[in-house]
């Protein structure tokens, strides 16, 4: 088994205050309004269980009622949908020599780092793999496919009013890098420009929809190659973990080191449908 030596350091408990305290920041789809996020997994979630995944349903439209007649409670429901827990996680193994050096380096931010960031595109990585992932029977996503020609106004529009006149409240628009390059390009009808590069931070922006940019959405092969971009509504997905991602050490006493390791349990899921909609969450269009 490979170890960390002395020219590779890490101090355990400072490594663990560390990926704590770095632990809030974000990337991508993880941590964007597209995304309910949750810490309360229970703690005896394991890779391959079943969950249910809860969800809100609606009350319905308001009643009209005539003067003086009651009006008739309705019942706030919770619902739910099915998904598999993941596991994902990493381990190092560090000499005892190593870390009697490690007083005299500083190691652990970068180490930190890099948990941090695996845990994170892990999770984004899942995020994006369900919404991407086609709908079945109108659930999940709804596909529009214009991919006879490469991505326009016309197409972004038409995407959009897949969802009738519940077309607002977008929270993601998530394209391959080679769509927001064309995406530069393209112009409305009066020659202005679609893109909007973010003013003051944020994200950039086409049609005012928040503009991701991930090479991990799908690209489907052929000739000619085509992408699928994803418009995704506010609360459409949900990532559910156990905990901030905490580090556990072990003793080897017959190599004289220590074993670091991360896990995380976690489940990546896209609602079938959003509540007060008949719709699916996510629109996936097809562009060359």
């Amino acid at each position: 088994m490979p170890a960390t030596t002395r020219s590779n350091l890490v101090i355990p408990e400072i490594l663990a205050d560390a990926v704590a305290a770095g632990w809030p920041n974000r990337i991508a789809l993880y941590g964007s309004a597209a995304v309910v996020e949750s810490s309360t997994l229970p703690e005896s979630a394991r890779g391959g269980d079943t969950l249910k995944v809860p969800l809100f349903g609606s009350i319905g439209e308001f009643d009209d009622v005539a003067e003086g007649v009651a009006l008739t409670p309705a019942t706030l429901t919770m619902t739910s949908e099915t998904s598999t827990v993941q596991r994902a996680g990493k381990a190092v193994e560090m000499t005892t020599w190593a870390q009697m050096a490690a007083m005299y380096a500083d190691p652990y931010a970068e180490a930190s780092r890099q948990i941090i960031e695996g845990a994170r595109r892990k999770f984004d990585s899942a995020l994006i793999s369900k919404a991407a992932a086609p709908g079945t029977g109108g659930m999940g996503a709804i596909d529009h496919d214009a991919s006879t020609a490469t991505i326009s106004y016309d197409a972004i529009v038409d995407a959009l009013y897949k969802w009738g006149d519940d077309n607002n409240d977008v929270a993601a628009f998530v394209v391959h890098s080679k769509i927001a390059r064309d995406l530069r390009k393209v112009k409305d009808s009066n020659g202005l420009p679609l893109f909007a590069d973010p003013q003051g931070g944020g994200l950039p922006s086409v049609l005012g929809l928040p503009l991701i940019v991930s090479d991990r959405v799908p690209v489907i092969t052929g000739s000619p190659v085509k992408y699928v971009s994803l418009l995704i509504k506010r609360g459409a997905l949900a990532l559910w973990y156990n905990r901030v991602p905490t580090i556990e050490t072990d003793r080897d006493i017959l190599a004289d080191s220590t074993i670091l390791a991360t896990n995380i349990y976690y489940v990546a899921h896209r609602y079938g449908r959003l509540p007060n909609s008949d719709k699916a969450g996510v629109v996936r269009l097809i562009t060359q």
